[in-house]
């Protein structure tokens, strides 16, 4: 797809600050220097240097790769756990002088710095209309706060850098308190989202650029997360669901029916017109006809393979057992007696792979290994599929886009919010996690699984088990075998659930002995009373909701951190593989199974669960404040416990 708002790294900024070092060292102006007066009387200058600060979102330090494969990893859904040396900050032992810990900074202030540099020449083009000024206003304001966001997400107090650098001595600030800066961060964006009143989702047919709805979201987010830990602004839950009502009654977003279509349009690089469920996503593309105009992710995430064909992957995180059993599951015994189990949550088989690849090379596609159903670790997240990216697909470069809020998010925080405010769940917070699980299981696009098949006339006559036939359009690989006694078909049993299938599906019973049957699909997901017990109880479920629904979206350890169970959940993880389950009783402790090996990892990844347990500590709820900072800025202080 050509996109009509290109987001290239542009390096005006270089050309547009006159350091009083370099007039000294020259002692004459040099002859080619283009003047910020010069550069931005042109309103396309001007613009240019907007796709500057959106640039940094697909920076390798931040979403083009660390981020989805360093900074974010190691929780209850995700663990970075491949050979050799592992980076700091997954494994919770992080210092000033990580690479990954200063670069994100480094990153986050460039890009505040390109916004700084839009809004102080707003007034400098001489050709320009007063709404396309206040558009560009509005997005470098909200690109400034969203950075801003980011870093007090992951570093706590910083300094609060609203000019452009103009000179070194600039580098010398006061650090501001985090909570200011989401008070301040709250106020840009919601000054934004004014500027950007009738830039609607509907305005552009790709959704990198920002919008009303794209700032509402945020801004609910951005206020969830001031509500929590370590902040704990409690007001700000009102302000949360304020700001998601307001993107949920814009009636321009909904659920895409089918879960998986919303990361397979992503993995294409194509725009969901019909829904418009990613509200924002930050925009990769590759062209292998002219490789100067790519901007690709990297290939990190996924299911591992070195074939060219399926798409090659590092595959260098696994899933945590516990994502993957959180999911509902339906239990059954193949035609071959052999256990196995299918979830009739649509989402479980889509985020995480069931299968592996083995085998292929740059022309032949690797092959498919199943992975076994009680093979809870060594699993691998599969919610972005390269195999879904047109063809060809270039080894090292992903098109893929990744969302940064997505409708399913907006209701679920609209839900937990509502659940503060109100000291436990409303049937407003119940219905809207509700929505989200009925498009999980299968309710939005009639699509179940079977899960039980009802003789509605056992019949006669019937010498062996008859064949059961089960058909629905769209639904596949369903199948069952008959049980007789004295010539009758008693029950019939499911040997594969299969999937897809629609409430008018049928069954079959071969012979002329009149049996007959019905299938049961699975239910609508809705959730049980027991899940809405009291505050503490639906918080519990939201948190497993986001956990099943949002995984790998780059939310869980901020999402931990938020509700103040970080540590406790990185150190039970440890308690967990030792004892090879990620099964609990009611006091917190792991079951130990019987037969552990089916759940324990294989020694050489145990201490990739072990060693972030054993060094998580209180001040994991900040990274630390890179040495450079430290060095250049003699007003910097590091965090507590670093």
């Amino acid at each position: 797809m050509i996109k009509r708002f290109l987001f290239l790294t542009i390096v005006s900024a270089a050309l547009i600050v006159s350091l009083p070092s370099c007039k000294k060292l020259l002692e004459t102006s040099p002859s080619d220097f283009i003047s910020p007066d010069e550069f931005f009387s042109s309103k396309e200058n001007l613009n240019a240097a907007l796709t500057g600060a959106y640039s940094i979102l697909k920076n390798n330090t931040l979403y083009g790769d660390n981020y989805q494969h360093l900074i974010t990893a190691t929780t209850d859904e995700l663990v970075y756990a491949t050979s050799g040396n592992v980076p700091k900050i997954p494994w919770y032992n992080a210092t000033s002088a990580d690479a990954q810990v200063a670069s994100v900074w480094a990153t986050l202030y460039t890009g505040i710095d390109r916004a700084n540099v839009v809004l102080a020449n707003l007034n400098t083009p001489t050709k320009i209309t007063a709404d396309e000024k206040r558009h560009i206003e509005g997005e470098a304001k909200f690109l400034r706060a969203y950075y801003y966001f980011m870093l007090t997400q992951w570093y706590g107090d910083v300094p609060l850098r609203l000019n452009p650098t103009q000179d070194p001595g600039e580098t010398n600030m006061p650090f501001t308190s985090s909570k200011a800066v989401y008070d301040w961060v709250i106020d840009e964006m919601i000054t934004a989202e004014g500027l950007l009143n009738d830039q609607k989702a509907t305005a552009f047919d790709y959704t990198e650029r920002v919008t009303q709805t794209a700032v509402q979201a945020v801004l609910a987010r951005v206020c969830l997360y001031a509500a929590g830990a370590p902040v704990n602004d409690s007001r700000r839950y009102t302000d949360a669901a304020k700001w998601a009502r307001e993107v949920i009654n814009s009636d321009l977003h909904r659920l895409n029916p089918d879960y998986t279509q919303v990361f397979r349009l992503q993995c294409k690089d194509q725009y969901d017109a019909a829904y418009k469920e990613s509200i924002w996503e930050v925009g990769f593309q590759v062209n292998s006809a002219t490789p100067e105009q790519s901007s690709p992710g990297q290939v990190r995430v996924g299911i591992p393979t070195a074939s060219d064909v399926a798409g090659k992957n590092d595959g260098r995180l696994f899933v945590y057992p516990r994502l993957y059993r959180t999911y509902e599951s339906f239990a059954f015994t193949t035609a071959t007696n052999a256990a196995s189990d299918a979830s009739p949550d649509q989402r479980r088989d889509w985020c995480v792979a069931p299968f592996k690849y083995s085998g292929g090379d740059a022309t032949t596609a690797p092959a498919q290994n199943a992975v076994a159903y009680n093979l809870y670790y060594t699993r691998y997240p599969g919610k972005w599929r390269r195999s879904e990216e047109n063809a060809p697909r270039i080894a090292t470069q992903s098109p893929t886009n990744y969302p940064v809020v997505r409708y399913a998010d907006v209701l679920l925080m609209l839900a937990e919010a509502e659940n503060e405010l109100n000291g436990g769940p409303t049937p407003e917070a119940i219905d809207l996690v509700n929505q989200v699980r009925a498009r999980a299981y299968g309710k939005l696009n009639g699509s179940r699984i079977i899960t039980g098949i009802t003789v509605t006339n056992q019949g006669t006559g019937y010498a062996t088990p008859p064949a059961v036939t089960i058909t629905g359009t769209g639904g596949s690989g369903a199948t069952a075998l008959a049980v007789i006694s004295g010539g009758s078909v008693t029950s019939i049993r499911i040997t594969n659930p299969g999937v897809g299938y629609p409430a008018n599906t049928t069954v079959t019973i071969a012979g002329a002995g009149g049996a007959s049957a019905s299938v049961i699909l699975n239910g609508d997901g809705e959730l049980t009373v027991a899940q809405t017990a009291g505050k503490e109880v639906f918080l519990k479920t939201i948190q497993d909701e986001r956990l099943m629904e949002l995984n790998g979206e780059f939310l869980r350890r901020q999402d931990l951190k938020r509700w103040g169970i970080l540590q406790s959940t990185i150190r039970q993880m440890g308690i967990e593989v030792i004892a090879g389950s990620s099964d609990l009783k009611p006091d917190g402790t792991p079951v130990v199974p019987a037969a552990k090996t089916p759940f324990a990892p294989s020694n050489v990844t145990v201490t990739h669960y072990t060693n972030p347990a054993n060094n998580i500590s209180d001040k994991d709820y900040r990274l630390a404040i890179p040495q450079k900072e430290l060095l250049y800025n003699d007003q910097a202080k590091q965090n507590q416990g670093y």
